[in-house]
């Protein structure tokens, strides 16, 4: 079997910005949401797989613009790609109740916790994100046990593995890449439960009639607003939608159009710049 090679893209700075959402948006834009920050020397990171000249350009393109002083690319052979995420995915507590920690980390969680166990592979979603962790905070007071949950642009699955530990009776799990659907499945039966997940854009791939009592959406905010309208239509009157993946200049935006479409804003969250809400129909 030929061995894989992936792509690094690393924007390299002089000194490290106040906010790092919009380098980790450039990156999200061209379909690369997992980046690694580091402090020596002052960088953030993304990796493709076999990536095409039209998207590097516009990456690097983008990166200058925001502010790197460099943009280098390398290949990285797959085996030497999964080890670098071993040092930055550590355990941690999010919320209340949530315990997420990596299949190569042994467990500390205590009782009464609802343990998560991810190998995200090459998905977006370790719980290291402020956008996931605000997610999980806004699940853990939203799901009602035998809930109908819609997982909108699912990456590893953790989203869809914390409502179902909540005790959702159904989720539906759904991305445009192929390898966060595989990564779902797999973390799925890792933490023994039960969802369907979907390769498609938004909704296009559930049941035209399916409707939810809750949708969670951890994408980029142009994304949210052209789901705003047929997120309305599938949420049940009195449900839920959660929101995150918004940088802080394009939450106006972000509202506005959830707002014209009929849906009240519930709660709102704020960490380093990035914006997450749940609101209700």
């Amino acid at each position: 079997m030929s061995q894989r090679y992936w792509t690094l893209i690393q924007a390299n700075l002089k000194v490290a910005p106040h906010d790092w959402s919009p380098f980790h948006d450039a990156f999200e834009m061209v379909g690369i949401p997992g980046t690694v920050i580091t402090e020596q020397p002052v960088a953030i990171g993304g990796y493709a797989y076999e990536p095409d000249d039209e998207t590097i350009s516009l990456l690097k393109s983008t990166l200058f613009e925001r502010g790197a002083s460099s943009v280098s690319i390398s290949q990285v052979e797959e085996e030497e790609w999964s080890e670098s995420w071993k040092q930055f995915f550590k355990p941690r507590r999010i919320g209340k109740r949530f315990w997420v920690r990596p299949t190569w980390e042994e467990s500390e969680a205590q009782p009464g916790d609802l343990e998560i166990v991810l190998d995200p592979g090459q998905a977006f979603g370790t719980g290291d994100h402020p956008t996931t962790r605000m997610c999980l905070e806004l699940l853990e007071n939203a799901v009602s046990p035998g809930d109908a949950i819609a997982d909108v642009g699912c990456g590893s699955g953790i989203l869809s593995v914390g409502a179902c530990l909540l005790g959702a009776g159904s989720v539906i799990a759904s991305d445009i890449d192929k390898a966060s659907v595989e990564s779902a499945e797999e973390n799925a039966t890792r933490n023994n439960v039960k969802y369907t997940a979907l390769e498609g854009k938004g909704f296009q791939v559930y049941e035209p009639s399916a409707v939810f009592d809750g949708v969670v959406s951890n994408i980029i905010s142009a994304a949210l607003i052209a789901l705003a309208p047929e997120a309305h239509q599938r949420v049940k009157p009195g449900g839920w939608w959660i929101v995150s993946g918004i940088i802080q200049d394009n939450w106006p935006d972000v509202l506005a159009t959830a707002q014209s479409v009929g849906f009240a804003l519930d709660e709102r969250l704020e960490e380093d710049q990035w914006v997450a809400a749940r609101f209700r129909r």
